[in-house]
C-alpha cells in the first residue's frame, strides 16, 4: 500500500516480522476509485483513510465495495441524513452494520451474524458464527422410507 501513487503514510513502524505493528495510511476518493487494489483485504493493523470531497463521492465509494463483514458509520445527529442515504447501500454490501463503534469479536449466539457478500463469505445465506453457522458445514439429506436399523447411527 506504500508504494502506491497517491497514497500518504501516516504513521509507519517496524516489526521483526513476528509481531503485527500498526500502518495508517491516507488518500483521497477520487485516487482510491481508480486504484482497485486499495479496496483489497489485508490482514493486520492497517488502516486507510480516504478523505472524500462530498456526500456523493462516499456513495460512489460505498457503492463500489466489495463483499465486507463489516461496515461502520461515524456520525452524530447532524449526519442523520447522509447516513440514511448510505444505508441502503452499506446493508447490500456487508453482514454487519455498526454506528459510532469498532467491530467486536465475534461468538455463537441468535443475534450474532458474521458474514457478507463475496468475498467476505462465500456463502452469503449462512454465517461463520451464530446458530446458523451449522449451515456452512451441512447438506441436508432427507432419508424417505429408510428402516431405522439402516439408517445411520446419529440419526437413528
Amino acid at each position: 500500500m506504500a508504494a502506491t501513487s497517491g497514497v500518504k503514510e501516516v504513521l509507519t513502524t517496524s516489526c521483526d516480522l513476528r509481531n503485527a505493528t500498526p500502518y495508517l495510511f491516507e488518500t483521497t476518493g477520487e485516487n482510491w476509485l481508480a486504484n482497485h487494489e486499495l479496496g483489497e483485504e489485508v490482514f493486520g493493523p492497517l488502516g486507510l483513510v480516504v478523505r472524500v470531497k462530498d456526500v456523493a463521492e462516499m456513495r460512489k465509494i460505498a457503492k463500489s465495495l466489495e463483499g465486507q463483514l463489516t461496515c461502520t458509520l461515524h456520525l452524530d445527529s447532524a449526519d442523520a441524513a447522509d447516513a440514511r442515504s448510505l444505508l441502503p447501500i452499506l446493508e447490500h454490501k456487508a453482514g454487519r452494520v455498526l454506528a459510532n463503534g469498532f467491530p467486536t469479536g465475534v461468538e455463537v449466539s441468535d443475534t450474532m451474524v458474521h458474514g457478507g457478500p463475496y468475498p467476505a463469505s462465500t456463502n452469503f445465506g449462512a454465517t461463520s458464527v451464530g446458530t446458523m453457522a451449522i449451515r456452512r458445514f451441512l447438506r441436508p439429506v432427507c432419508y424417505q422410507n429408510i428402516p431405522t436399523d439402516v439408517l445411520p447411527k446419529d440419526i437413528a
